[in-house]
């Protein structure tokens, strides 16, 4: 996670940025830590990391004003590394996508809060339902 200020990867002076892994339907699979995920108050951003990058597909970039939700829910892991799923809800019903994080999500969704993204903040479990 970092601050970088000046410009960015969108000429954002606000951003943070997260490393993990990424998954979109007919995009993008990439597991940790092949992936930077960059949010901005404009957009969140996938970018390809090492090899990742080199091959020559990506960014893949998401409109603020198309984040419908955003939610975390632990990932069901049976050795480890344990990771998160940080799940990013579309207003386009058939596309979904989900940073996959090594480390607790709590500074994502705050940075996304922060920026203006609909952060639920409501304990989920793998299939997506509230942990009562």
């Amino acid at each position: 996670m970092g601050n970088a200020e000046g410009d960015g990867i969108s000429g954002e002076t606000l951003r943070q940025e997260f490393i993990g892994g990424a998954y979109s339907n007919y995009r993008v699979k990439a597991g940790p830590p092949w992936i930077r995920l960059v949010v901005t108050p404009k957009q969140v951003e996938f970018r390809g990391r090492g090899l990742a990058r080199l091959s020559g597909r990506g960014p893949w970039a998401i409109p603020r004003e198309q984040v419908q939700q955003v939610f975390a829910k632990k990932r069901r892991n049976f050795f480890p590394p344990i990771a998160w799923d940080v799940e990013i809800v579309t207003t386009d019903p058939s596309v979904w996508w989900t940073f996959w994080s090594p480390k607790r999500p709590e500074p994502l969704l705050l940075s996304l809060e922060e920026f203006g993204y609909p952060v639920d903040w409501t304990p989920q479990n793998r299939t997506g339902l509230p942990i009562p």
